[in-house]
Parts: structure tokens; sequence; C-alpha cells
């Protein structure tokens, strides 16, 4: 059992944005309570603006290890970073690893960890969206049937997990990635405008949008219709980029390079409404009280669906674009409440020392 271990060395294994943010407020939590921690990043965003500039934002723990896997097929990623890990993890033998998230780099260390028989945490545990041609979606319910600890981040996800009876102990900590923004907000001056003007944030990143030419064509029919009425800024992908170009495609909205976090707030907080495809957006743009419109079939924060804060317009059905104004004129008033009261890190390091 997870309580009898004597944990003191812990290592974290990130490589995407959304990883790097959720460990951000766990490692600094940490390493003020004494133990030793070390950051792996496996180098799955290789891009500076999508991975070195959010280390340089956050100030976080400089990684010990990057195993430099870089752009290749999710497989090909896979095996590359469950061999390096393997290496790694019998050289340094740390009594806990954690994972954040759902990626490749996520389902990559939770097998590593496994089969190396140390202790596996999952930060984000019990997120479901229940779309299962969404490689996301598989890989969080593997990591989450093979951790020890599992932190759920809402009440939701928490009952997630009691109805798939995982194996490990789980807990509603609340989300680290709000602890993150609520310690910002103020000093960054996050959500310090109103929903005024008809600046629109898109973000587009998901294996089955950009992969996907039919996706990706609809995708860009609407944003160019969009672009004739608002003004659309698109922080984009290298990949989305790269398929844009690939099939042929054209797209108005105003290009600008991947930002980092504290630039991405800044869009937001500037903007009128978002359009993602993106998990952490749809969050971000609710605790911002920005009205989101998600492109997909499902979300696994439905809190923010319940709170009619959130609008799924999956692309197999035909773009409203007749509800955009009123979806503009939203007021939104966020409940932190749903996503915990920022100290889900503390109450993390508060089960690990128990």
């Amino acid at each position: 059992m997870i309580n009898k271990l004597n944990i003191k060395t812990i290592s974290i294994v990130v490589g995407t944005r959304p990883q790097i943010i959720k460990s951000q407020p766990v490692i600094n939590e940490l390493k003020k309570n004494g133990f030793r921690v070390e950051l792996v990043n496996t180098g799955q965003h290789y891009d500076f603006e999508l991975s070195k500039k959010i280390f340089t934002d956050l100030k976080i723990l400089k990684p010990s290890l990057n195993l430099g896997v870089g752009s290749a097929s999710q497989l090909e990623q896979i095996s590359k970073i469950i061999i390096k890990l393997e290496k790694y993890f019998k050289r340094k033998k740390p009594d806990l690893v954690i994972v954040p998230g759902d990626t490749s780099s996520a389902i990559a260390a939770a097998l590593a960890t496994s089969k190396c028989r140390i202790a596996l945490a999952h930060l984000e545990a019990g997120a479901r969206s229940n779309q299962f041609y969404m490689a996301e979606e598989i890989n969080r319910r593997m990591i989450d049937h093979s951790s020890n600890l599992l932190f759920a981040p809402t009440k939701n996800c928490l009952q997630n997990l009691k109805n798939e009876l995982v194996f490990g102990r789980s807990f509603n900590v609340g989300d680290t990635m709000f602890d993150l923004f609520l310690s910002n907000k103020i000093k960054y001056k996050f959500n310090s405008k109103k929903n005024t003007g008809k600046k629109i944030l898109v973000t587009i990143h998901r294996v089955e949008n950009i992969e996907n030419e039919k996706n990706l064509k609809k995708i860009c029919i609407i944003i160019n219709k969009l672009a004739k009425k608002y003004e659309l800024v698109f922080p984009i992908h290298p990949h989305t980029r790269k398929k844009i170009k690939r099939f042929g495609l054209k797209i108005n909205a105003k290009l600008i390079e991947p930002v980092g976090y504290f630039d991405l707030m800044k869009n937001l907080g500037n903007s009128s409404m978002v359009i993602t495809d993106s998990g952490g957006l749809q969050k971000e743009a609710y605790w911002m009280g920005k009205p989101c419109i998600t492109l997909r079939e499902s979300t696994e924060w439905t809190e923010t669906i319940k709170e009619k804060a959130n609008f799924l317009f999956p692309l197999s059905k035909s773009f409203p674009f007749n509800k955009i104004e009123k979806i503009l004129e939203s007021k939104i008033k966020p409940k932190n409440s749903l996503y915990g009261d920022g100290k889900a890190s503390k109450r993390i390091v508060g089960i690990l020392n128990a």
C-alpha cells in the first residue's frame, strides 16, 4: 500500500505545455515540504514556445533530464520514452513517480513506472470524455487503472473513478491548474477586461481535428467566415500549421507563434470569446469569465457545460453561426468551488506526508 511507503524522492514526468502547467504548483509545494524532486522532460513538445518558454515563464524546476523524443508518431514517441525512462528509473530509483495529464508522455511514463515496480500517482485523474477515438481518453483510463494514488480535480472526476472501481486510492483534491491561475490572477491582472469588442482567441491542436483533412477543412471554413466579422487571434501549433499547408488550406485569422502561459492568459483576458479543442483552455476561459466554443463531440469538463459557459459544437454538425452574437453576450460568473479553492497542491502533499 502507498501509505506504507517512505516517500522521499519523487520524479515528475512531463512533455507538453499542459503537463508543465499542472505540475508547477505541485513541484513548488513538494520542495517546500522537503521532498527531493526531479523533473523529467520527454521533449514531446520540441518547439521553444510550447515547452522551454513555459519553463521560463513559470520559473519551474529545471529538468534534470530531457529525453529528446521530438516529433514522431504516437507509438514511436511512447516506445522511445518507455525505453529511456526504464534506464533513468533503474539509475535513480525514485520512491514515487507523478504523471500529470493524458498525453503520449503520460501513458509512456505510467507504463514504464509500473513495469519498474515504482509507486505511481496520477495528477488530473478521472477526467472522461467517453470518446474512444481520442488517444487521450485511452491514455487517461490506462493511467488511472495503473496508479496507486489518483488525484481527481473535480467531484465528477472522483465519481468516474469510483464507477470504474480503480485499483488505487482516489482523492478529490481540486485542480492544480486552478492553483496556478489563482496565484497569478491579481499579480498579472488576469480577467482585467470585460467581454467587450469582437476579439476571439482560437487554438486548435487535437489529432482528430488536424490529422483529418475533412475536419481541418471545416475548421478553416468556420474561422474564415468568422474572420469577416470578428478579429480572430490564433497562436498556431507547429503541427497544425504543417497540416494546413499540407492539405492546401487557407486561413484568414491573425496567426501568431505559440505563446507561453502568461502571454496566452493575456490574450485570453483581452478576448471576448474562445474557440478551441483544448481541454485546459476550456477551464481557463471559464475561470476568466469568457464564453468558450469547443469544437468536439464531448468534453471532460462537464461543469463548464452545466454553467452555460462552454458550448459544444461538433464538427459532425453544421456550425451555428447565428448563435455567435448571443454567446458573445454571455455573462459568466465562475464558481471557484467547482475546481477547488486553489489549495490542490497542498492537499496532494498532505496525502503524501500522511
